[in-house]
């Protein structure tokens, strides 16, 4: 693995180190950027590495990206990140589609033993030996020059993710389990996962089952008119208008600037701004059109759904015993619910987890599998 790295901001020496690790079969990638004052992320550094050599690259200092962008979009490299969405959705907004084939070690972490969602300084110390210094988290990287430190921060990330991946992959092709990751990383490639469309912009705000039907297809129009603001004034949502009077706009329905200005967590900031546009929305018609199902409150289970519950947590931890897997990784009690509700959208019923124990959680529901004792033994049986 590379010990030390280079730092890029010049074109020259771009084509140069892109050109030289073109021929790798993986690189592992990482990036620097901030997003706390804008509504899309600022790209501020990317870090770039294989097994012996790595790169800090300076796209604020580089204007033409082409030689990373080829890097990149070449199907023949396998992109090694660590939680991979954040930047594949800087890599989206740059370039305007998503790298491929990609490897994510967050993902891949469960399948080797390691808990779900584990960080990438926990991983890296349970895998390597390594302390990660996590002194510059909070860097503004817009910042230049860069110090030495944060240069060697920074690269580091790539050159400990160089040194993960190959272990992650063999226990992984050793366990034969390789396979079971496609879909997951196929789902990462998606374009639209990165595309916000505002007429969804309601899904991500907590508290709408509280209100009437009328007050939630307020709330819908606000959010979209917010998301849409955001995105063409580059602002953080929340600096438009925040969730909390948004939910109290949907409910009090202020008819007036003076009124709106009345509301609790409304600030006058945005009332000066967007008073009118949010008065406009209040005052319109009903459309007429189709609104989305609207989030119900949580109902208290009862005795035998919850008994529904323990079965399948059963079924789950037998298809977990097998194959050495921590049953939380594979279907919390939440995950077993959704089942319950929406079996095509269940998370147990995607990807691996689906091959692992989604299908048999289904034959159990539809009754073409039962639980039993085998001797001394819980076991799940066909029914004959």
């Amino acid at each position: 693995m590379p010990s030390a790295s280079t730092y890029i901001d010049s074109p020259n020496e771009l084509a140069t180190f892109c050109h030289s690790i073109s021929a790798s079969p993986w690189i592992a990638v990482d990036t620097e950027f901030v997003r706390d004052k804008t509504y899309y992320p600022k790209f501020c550094l990317l870090q770039i590495a294989n097994e012996s050599q790595a790169a800090c690259i300076d796209p604020l200092g580089i204007e033409d990206l082409r030689p990373v962008e080829d890097l990149l979009f070449n199907r023949a490299i396998t992109k090694v990140f660590h939680a991979a969405r954040q930047d594949l959705e800087i890599f989206f907004h740059r370039f305007r589609s998503v790298p491929a084939p990609i490897f994510d070690t967050q993902l891949a972490a469960p399948l080797i033993g390691h808990p779900e969602q584990i960080g990438y300084a926990s991983l890296v110390a349970t895998m390597l030996g390594v302390a990660v210094n996590k002194e510059h988290t909070r860097t503004d990287w817009t910042q230049r020059p860069l110090s030495a430190a944060q240069k060697e921060y920074a690269a580091n990330d790539v050159i400990h993710l160089a040194a993960l991946y190959p272990k992650i992959r063999e226990q992984l092709d050793r366990l034969k389990r390789t396979s079971w990751l496609a879909d997951d990383f196929a789902a990462l490639e998606n374009p639209r996962l990165y595309v916000n469309r505002p007429e969804d912009a309601w899904e991500r705000i907590g508290g709408l089952e509280r209100l009437k039907p009328d007050q939630f297809a307020l709330a819908v129009r606000l959010a979209a008119w917010r998301e849409t603001t955001a995105q063409k004034n580059d602002l953080p949502r929340n600096w438009i208008l925040r969730d909390d009077a948004l939910l109290e706009i949907a409910l009090r329905k202020p008819r007036s600037r003076d009124a709106l200005q009345t509301l609790r967590g409304v600030e006058s900031r945005a009332v000066q701004r967007y008073g009118d546009a949010m008065i406009a929305l209040i005052q319109a018609p009903d459309d007429g059109g189709l609104l989305p199902p609207q989030p119900r409150r949580v109902q208290r289970r009862s005795a035998e759904t919850e008994a529904i519950l323990d079965a399948l947590s059963a079924v789950v931890r037998l298809r977990c015993l097998e194959h050495t897997i921590n049953p939380s990784v594979v279907a919390s009690r939440k995950d077993l619910e959704e089942v319950l509700e929406s079996p095509a959208d269940a998370k147990v019923m995607q990807g691996w987890r689906r091959n692992l124990a989604g299908s048999d959680i289904l034959a159990f529901l539809e009754g073409r599998a039962l639980l039993r004792m085998s001797g001394d033994k819980l076991a799940l049986a066909d029914r004959e």
